[in-house]
């Protein structure tokens, strides 16, 4: 899994600095965007950042277990 990291910045605690992160300051803002038009939710920097890694964490597994499956069955296919 890629792997991310938050820090607060030192001169302000609600800013939220994205290093090494699965996200973009424009992905993250877009992903507020969306929460708050089909969701009538109003997130966090912090809120947001979690739920948006969470579910690209998810993408992620779900992806990999996919190509997994698929080259087992390459593998099985050829052993025929």
């Amino acid at each position: 899994m890629t792997e991310t990291a938050t820090k607060k910045s030192s001169n302000e605690q609600n800013k939220l600095v994205l290093t090494n992160s699965l996200i973009t300051r424009e992905e993250l803002d877009k992903f507020k965007e969306i929460a708050r038009k089909d969701y009538s939710i109003e997130l966090s920097d912090d809120e947001a950042f979690e739920q948006a890694t969470a579910l690209l964490n998810m993408f992620d597994y779900l992806i990999a277990a996919r190509l997994d499956s698929r080259r087992e069955r390459v593998n099985i296919n050829n052993n025929l």
